[in-house]
């Protein structure tokens, strides 16, 4: 009867902490899912002056004919003209990753010098409303319907490009080196680093990716005539912090990811986020979604912000 007793104890116990641990995940669930609506709430309501970030575009593949709304990698010539008219009517400035990498390594400097005063202030306060256009991967697109329209209204673009694609013609059509010199001669396109092979860091060793990288940069000399910020772009947005420092350390002045956001005081130049611009949009859609993307910037980095302060004080 005792050791009955004694094993009937054991599965109490047992029974107990399995309950224990399922409502403390249910909790964390339901406080994981809070913190993410208390995200999103304030976000709605915060009005953000353009002039406080800095956006920059992601485009991919651009065609004639209407792809739909929800295709994320191709947009039409003519909604990429629309969303720059449009734009353009605002007030907006385009600016070359070069003047971007000018705006951030000021921030940075400031960052330095008044250390003691820097309350995690997300603000730029620019004079003028500022944004960037990038495109990954270097589809001949890009040089048949893009590049027209940015000789068109004389604003600056750049190109990240997956090099063994363009030297070997490999996969969807590229642009050639020739077309590329031609696009940089114009002065209103540079073309930058998106590895030799496009394979993310998490699918390849750390440094069998930085070699692929340290490939792009040769065959992006070789080829191209072009002076400029060294620039690069993660193949799918990933990275990890050994290879971000070993960038650092290659002398890359810009990283860009693909995260949803825009540039603030406290982004790092070597983690840039960027909006996505999707089929279908209109140069309306595409303000929208730059403020939505603000809104949630500044809420993040605001909550990151008050939490190290809190971690800092203790």
């Amino acid at each position: 009867m005792k050791q009955r007793g004694r094993i009937f104890v054991v599965i109490a116990l047992f029974c107990s902490l399995v309950f224990q641990q399922t409502a403390w995940g249910k909790t964390v669930t339901a406080m994981n899912n809070l913190n993410e609506l208390e995200l999103i709430k304030p976000a709605e309501k915060m009005i953000i002056p353009p002039t406080d970030y800095i956006s920059v575009l992601m485009y991919h593949h651009f065609a004639i004919r209407d792809m739909g709304q929800g295709n994320g990698v191709v947009t039409t010539q003519a909604e990429l003209e629309d969303q720059i008219c449009y734009l353009k009517e605002l007030g907006y400035e385009f600016i070359s990753l070069e003047t971007l990498n000018e705006f951030l390594q000021r921030v940075e400097k400031e960052k330095v010098q008044y250390k003691r005063r820097d309350n995690g202030e997300l603000g730029l306060g620019l004079n003028k409303k500022y944004i960037c256009i990038t495109m990954d991967d270097g589809y001949m697109s890009n040089y048949d319907l893009a590049f027209p329209i940015f000789r068109k209204y004389r604003i600056p673009a750049s190109i990240f490009a997956v090099t063994d694609s363009i030297t070997e013609q490999s996969g969807l059509k590229k642009f050639t080196w020739d077309q590329a010199q031609k696009m940089v001669d114009s002065r209103y396109v540079k073309i930058y680093n998106h590895t030799a092979n496009h394979v993310p860091v998490d699918l390849e060793e750390e440094d069998e990716f930085l070699a692929e990288v340290e490939k792009a940069e040769v065959a992006l000399e070789k080829y191209l005539n072009q002076k400029g910020c060294k620039a690069l772009a993660f193949p799918n947005g990933r990275f990890t912090v050994y290879t971000q420092e070993a960038l650092k350390d290659m002398g890359f002045d810009l990283l860009f990811t693909v995260d949803h956001g825009v540039i603030t005081r406290q982004t790092s130049p070597y983690e840039i986020p960027r909006v996505n611009v999707e089929s279908g949009w209109c140069g309306q859609d595409l303000v929208e979604n730059i403020e939505r993307a603000a809104r949630k910037s500044f809420v993040r980095k605001e909550r990151e912000v008050n939490y190290e302060k809190k971690n800092h004080s203790r």
